[in-house]
């Protein structure tokens, strides 16, 4: 008798079930797709039973059939992770699958990982186990335009932040404000901006309206469009899977999340799928993604592997692979699909950040895809993102991977601009004070925006950047004490505000945008994007609990909701932002 478990399965509500085939069903996978898709997720059965538990984050623990330790159809402790299939499976990663396993030595080379807790019955209070980390850093304070004349900040495309705020309240649990970053969930939104006019890379739009949460203000919306690619890019892609133990409750959305990406990939556009935990074994090389079929097996070989996290490691062996392959017509990136829980190699956030610095020079872009709810590490994703050229998000549930993967794959694949640096200056002639809501941590010092070297985020094809100001009008005041302060703006009385970007080009060619923005252009403009960016930041001021937050409550969202009531499309929806803000107040 096997000291081990000898099947695994996941257990799931037949609801559930029937969502996750409408899901593949919906990205174009036909019957026989789905229903293998549908049947097993890596290396694991899946069980439908209408009384099983409703995963309301999408986190399944693998359940256990057969005589082990224990005790037949028994769960191993923290629902199946780390001890029972994760001990079989790690050997792999270390010898080929038909060597035999030495369970003694699996035992003592495995690092330690917490088990999570089962699943809540219905109706019981969520229990939190959390141990995720963040940056956290201090709110923007309010400046004059005499003491600080530019706002500096990089460009932020991410939308990991609102998937994480939207999780939290769909699923009851709260929110954590070091989490909150309020302008990638004034970007989540889809903004209605004017497109780039003639070769240039993007717009600048921008907005005026009243500022709901202070009585007296005013908020300056700033929109950066970028162009639509002038032609369909090739695909060159590496999949590096986290398969590590602290991922394995997550591996279904990692399967769905995978299937989201191919099923907008042709022919042409090939993938590489690469698994590691601690150490990293590839599962196909370059396939073509004009096989659907063989695509759908060749992710069904990724199995569930357990083990401690040598994220470095996979990052070096997709880059080395991607180097070796490398495709000068086409988009070189890496994909990688983690908590970020990196426990063994590089595992400090700076050095990974190091570590992806240098690989910023092949040519190689790097999208991070994360996992969890309460042990991801937030930190260490942002920072491989931000640089490595590349974008970040969360999937905690399909609506996710839908938003995220699916409509805005090809802004996140195809960069039309690298290291984006937005500088505004407001004239103190007509502001007294300002303050840029969110971006707190990604302010720039003027020597950072000049560097040319300092790397920040990038702009997609037809990614929407947008960006709020609150400020009250006036003539600015000299609060800082310093002895000389440059007036030269003030004499410039048909001017409002001024904008710069500095930005690379995919070639690398150091570029330089630039807009003033007239008063009388400024307060004539239409309020065609600014109703729900307002709304979005004083939801975003309230659950980060914002010391800015003013007069910003839960009626004062249900007062913005209503300018949406008749014109959302998605009302029907419960993961859209009108939805979520909803829920919320309730």
């Amino acid at each position: 008798m096997s000291l081990f478990r000898n099947k695994e399965y996941y257990e799931m509500n037949e609801k559930q079930f029937k969502e996750m085939k409408k899901f593949y069903k919906k990205l174009g996978y036909d019957d026989k797709q789905v229903k293998n898709l549908c049947k097993q997720c890596f290396g694991a059965e899946i069980k439908v039973k209408e009384k099983s538990y409703y995963h309301e984050n999408w986190e399944f623990s693998r359940n256990s059939t057969g005589f082990g330790p224990f005790g037949a159809g028994m769960p191993a402790p923290g629902g199946g992770r780390g001890l029972g299939m994760a001990m079989m499976k790690a050997a792999p990663m270390r010898a080929k699958a038909s060597a035999p396993v030495d369970s003694g030595a699996v035992m003592e080379d495995l690092c330690a990982e917490m088990p999570a807790p089962m699943p809540p019955m219905p109706g019981a209070p969520v229990p939190e186990f959390n141990t995720a980390k963040t940056h956290v850093s201090p709110e923007i304070e309010e400046s004059s335009p005499l003491d600080k004349p530019q706002m500096m900040f990089s460009a932020n495309v991410n939308t990991a932040s609102w998937s994480y705020v939207r999780s939290r309240i769909l699923t009851g649990r709260g929110i954590d404000r070091d989490f909150v970053r309020i302008e990638e969930l004034v970007n989540s939104y889809h903004y209605k901006l004017k497109k780039p006019k003639d070769d240039a890379l993007f717009s600048v739009s921008v907005e005026r309206g009243k500022c709901p949460w202070e009585d007296g203000d005013e908020l300056m919306f700033v929109g950066v469009k970028g162009k639509k690619a002038d032609k369909k890019v090739r695909q060159n892609l590496a999949f590096l899977v986290d398969v590590s133990g602290s991922m394995e409750d997550r591996w279904i959305l990692v399967q769905m999340s995978l299937m989201s990406i191919i099923s907008k990939l042709g022919k042409g556009d090939l993938i590489s799928i690469i698994a590691y935990s601690d150490n990293t074994v590839t599962v196909t090389k370059q396939m073509d993604c004009s096989d659907l079929d063989k695509c759908v097996d060749e992710v069904l070989k990724i199995d569930g592997i357990g083990g401690c996290t040598n994220g470095s490691e996979g990052l070096t062996n997709a880059y080395a692979f991607l180097e070796e392959n490398y495709d000068k017509e086409a988009n070189n990136r890496v994909f990688i699909f983690t908590d970020g829980d990196f426990n063994f190699g590089i595992t400090s956030e700076g050095g990974l950040a190091g570590f992806i610095k240098k690989k910023r020079e092949t040519g190689i872009y790097l999208s991070v895809v994360g996992y969890g709810m309460n042990n991801f590490k937030d930190d260490n994703m942002e920072a491989l993102a931000k640089n490595g050229n590349g974008n970040y998000t969360i999937v905690t549930n399909p609506a996710d991977i839908l938003d995220n993967l699916h409509d805005k794959l090809i802004s996140n694949l195809v960069t039309i601009a690298k290291d984006v640096k937005i500088s505004v200056e407001l004239n103190p002639h007509y502001v007294k004070k300002y303050r840029l809501i969110g971006y707190d941590s990604r302010v720039l010092t003027r020597q950072e925006f000049n560097d040319t070297e300092k790397a920040v985020d990038g702009i997609g094809s037809e990614h929407n950047v947008a960006a709020l100001i609150q400020f009250t009008q006036g003539e600015a005041d000299q609060n800082s004490g310093a002895r000389y302060v440059s007036t030269q703006s003030e004499g410039n009385t048909d001017e409002f505000a001024f904008i710069e970007i500095h930005y690379k080009n995919p070639e690398g060619e150091n570029l330089t945008f630039k807009k003033v923005i007239t008063k009388d252009e400024f307060e004539n403009t239409k309020d065609k994007n600014i109703p729900a960016a307002a709304l979005l930041a004083a939801f975003g001021l309230m659950v980060k609990n914002s010391d800015y937050k003013g007069k910003a409550d839960k009626a004062l969202l249900a007062e913005l909701l209503k300018e949406f009531t008749d014109t959302d499309d998605d009302e029907k929806d419960t993961t859209s932002h009108f939805a979520v803000i909803k829920k919320y107040i309730q």
